[in-house]
């Protein structure tokens, strides 16, 4: 059995718990200091209250002060937080990692420099710790098209573990791939990155095709804006490849899941309402 330590309890970071723990292994679950209610709540009645939805049985609640105990004699570490709390959890990881660790990140997007120069985030959460720390340490990162509350529901989920080494992305696979949960592996880590990150960018640009509809009041509701979308999601994929041009990723990785098959979800979801989009809305929740 497997153990791994989440810093960070949203809902994709909680839901992940569900494919983790069905194999077999065990979740010690901290909550940041904006999720004491959710830890909480799952404390008391195993319930985290924004997926509504009771954590599997093999998942351990922590307050950020019990971090230590929870990250004793652990190796496998997954970063939930969301991109804004990226340079946090580096911080709080540099004096809570340990030579040999194998860490997993879900946040998305890049961060500029003062020059313009921009970094995926999983190495910007990296940059926080020691230099001989982050030596001995691996970073690996999980993208592609998931809904949080689809993934806790084990509905059919695909997507990619990026990394640089091949042998840590395996182990990842093995720990989480499940018959509802199927995973594939990249070693572009650039590009699946930065595809994760932009597709953001045209699946905004997608709530347009409906909100064109809802000013104009008109009386043929069946008659969607499919031509606006089409034209919009066509263009995203001409661009998320210059993307890869500009920043060092290959072309071929915006034609599968981490580029078209996540723009795709993202864009569908935008529509739903929270209930229904299982954590993704027009709203920021629907971020990872």
């Amino acid at each position: 059995m497997a153990t791994l330590v989440v810093l960070g309890s949203g809902i994709m970071a909680t839901a992940l718990a569900t494919p983790f723990t069905d194999n077999g292994n065990e979740v010690r679950l901290v909550g940041t200091h904006l999720d004491r209610e959710i830890i909480d709540s799952i404390k008391n009645t195993g319930v985290h209250p924004n997926l509504n939805l009771e954590v599997p049985p093999n998942v351990t609640a922590y307050q950020l002060e019990e971090a230590a105990e929870a990250f004793d004699g652990v190796d496998l570490v997954m970063s939930g937080v969301n991109s804004f709390g990226v340079d946090w959890a580096g911080e709080q990881l540099a004096g809570l990692l340990r030579p040999g660790m194998h860490v997993i990140a879900l946040a998305k997007g890049m961060q500029a420099d003062d020059d313009g120069n921009l970094t995926i985030l999983p190495r910007a959460l990296m940059a926080h710790l020691p230099d001989d720390l982050r030596d001995q340490v691996s970073i690996s990162a999980i993208a592609g098209p998931s809904i949080a509350g689809e993934v806790a529901m084990r509905r059919h989920t695909c997507v990619v573990f990026t990394g640089e080494n091949p042998e840590v992305l395996d182990l990842w696979r093995d720990l989480f791939a499940t018959d509802f949960y199927h995973v594939w592996t990249s070693s572009d880590f650039v590009g699946v990155e930065v595809c994760a990150a932009t597709k953001n960018c045209y699946a905004f640009g997608a709530g347009f095709m409906h909100g064109q509809l809802d000013a104009l009041d008109e009386d043929h509701p069946q008659y969607v804006n499919f031509n606006y979308g089409a034209a919009l999601f066509g263009q995203a994929s001409v661009e998320m490849t210059q993307f890869m041009d500009l920043l060092g990723g290959q072309p071929s990785t915006v034609l599968g899941l981490p580029g078209i098959g996540d723009c795709f979800v993202t864009c569908r979801c935008r529509r739903l309402p929270a209930s229904a989009s299982g954590g993704r809305t027009g709203t920021a929740r629907c971020a990872r």
